[in-house]
């Protein structure tokens, strides 16, 4: 097995993979992007579709999809941020109303470019549902159904105990919205598509070329066997952006995790009674978010997050050397859940677990930014990236060609971000973050057994 197929289930599965050929020497380009994932391939199918006379670059340090382009649950969603609420706490109505409009296009339009494209990626849109499962959560979704109505957000609609328990039967549910503008798909099929799209406009995809360093006053991007010198520079590396020592203190690596069944049977697909292939996630801060496969295999995810000391990525936690793509305590509560929330699948077996990192700022929200004159970045999308890091490369591309949209004034680019402190107060900080957010979500499950 390649390194990369045990990633994930998606990896695994996606079929034979022929590596594109790694940088062997130094070259010179218009545009080089660091990164081959969503962001990155999207960003260069843009700059191409703009002026095709432009050589563009992609360098990936591992192979097309590796990180979370290709380890996602693979929902095209609209959530900005972690909650409407906190979105709307920390920036107001006007510019919640603002990131709601960028999500819902960027789910218009990363469909239109898997149509564009001809992407076999198993889409399917049928929406998505957020549940409640306990007094908290349901109070929590009826004040951001009364906000959106107020703000005037289209597309989602309340559903009662009776109405959400039709689309996906479990007794936990108390209530749900619903959302339309929400699709679900291969990830890893669409991250091989998106590079196929981009070679056949003319791209040039690097595979196995690890960036070592960006000298952003030269433009110059550093691999171990060669330098790309560049006109403009795009840093598409989300959650591997450490390298960068100013992106590495706008960012944190949060680990994040999956479990997946076997193929449900007839029998057991009748008793969750999922017959519209809408996502659901329920209302904690700590979300689990959760789906059928095209082969009914049942998808969990979430539960909890994890931060190692230094960040560590590929080399583990630090203090442990473990395996951070793996986490048995979550796993093993991700199992847990599925069988609580579906008791007719008690005996259901488990063929798959893996997780990876995802890309956090401080305060939760996205942000595109300049490192420098022609030198840009995009991290920060929380695990809500599939349709956001495709639009963002729209956002890149017209930003690199000096054009205005409402893109390039939408409020992420360029704001000011919090910077996030060294080891070990990083450590202290991110998981006091999180451990508030988890008695937040263990409150209101006390509650409900109370």
């Amino acid at each position: 097995m390649k390194d990369y197929a045990e990633k994930s289930f998606w990896l695994e599965t996606v079929g034979e993979y022929e590596e594109r050929e790694a940088l062997g020497s130094d070259l010179t380009c218009d545009v080089c992007i660091v990164g081959g994932g969503f962001t990155g391939l999207s960003t260069a199918i843009h700059l191409k579709e703009k002026d095709p006379s432009l050589r563009v670059v992609v360098l990936e340090s591992q192979v097309v999809g590796y990180g979370a382009s290709g380890r996602n649950a693979g929902f095209s969603m609209r959530l900005f941020g972690v909650t409407m609420e906190l979105t709307n706490l920390r920036y107001g109505k006007e510019r919640l109303k603002e990131a709601d409009q960028y999500m819902v296009d960027a789910v218009d339009h990363l469909e239109k470019m898997i149509d564009r494209y001809d992407i076999d990626c198993d889409y399917v849109r049928d929406g998505m549902i957020t549940v409640a499962t306990n007094r908290q959560q349901l109070k929590h979704l009826e004040k951001e159904m009364k906000m959106a109505e107020e703000l005037g957000l289209e597309g989602l609609k309340w559903l009662d105990e009776e109405e959400t328990r039709r689309l996906v039967n479990s007794p936990t549910y108390l209530g749900a919205r619903y959302d339309e503008t929400c699709a679900l798909l291969q990830p890893a099929k669409l991250a091989r598509g998106l590079a196929v799209a981009a070679e056949k406009l003319g791209v040039e995809i690097y595979e196995r070329t690890p960036v070592i360093d960006v000298r952003v006053g030269e433009k110059e991007v550093v691999t171990s066997v060669g330098t790309v010198s560049s006109k403009k520079i795009v840093l598409a590396t989300n959650a591997y952006s450490s390298f960068q020592k100013k992106l590495k203190r706008k960012q944190i690596p949060l680990f994040t995790y999956i479990s997946l069944t076997e193929p449900l049977t007839e029998e057991q697909l009748s008793e969750i009674g999922w017959g519209q292939r809408v996502g659901v996630e329920d209302a904690r801060n700590l979300l689990h978010y959760y789906r059928l496969t095209p082969d009914n295999r049942l998808l969990l995810g979430g539960n909890d997050v994890r931060y190692y000391f230094g960040g560590g990525l590929e080399a583990g936690d630090a203090s442990s050397g473990h395996d951070v793509d793996r986490n048995e305590e979550i796993r093993d509560r991700l199992q847990q859940q599925i069988k609580d929330t579906f008791p007719g699948l008690a005996d259901v077996k488990f063929t798959h677990h893996w997780g990876g990192p995802i890309s956090a700022s401080l305060d939760l929200v996205p942000v595109i930014g300049e490192l420098g004159p022609d030198v840009l970045y995009s991290m920060g999308c929380i695990g809500h990236g599939v349709s956001l890091t495709n639009y963002n490369g729209l956002t890149l591309a017209e930003l690199l060609m000096g054009e205005e949209s409402k893109r390039t004034d939408f409020y992420i680019i360029n704001r000011r971000t919090t910077y996030i402190p060294p080891e070990p107060l990083r450590y202290v900080t991110v998981n006091g973050i999180r451990k508030y957010l988890k008695w937040e979500d263990n409150r209101g499950v006390k509650k409900k057994k109370s």
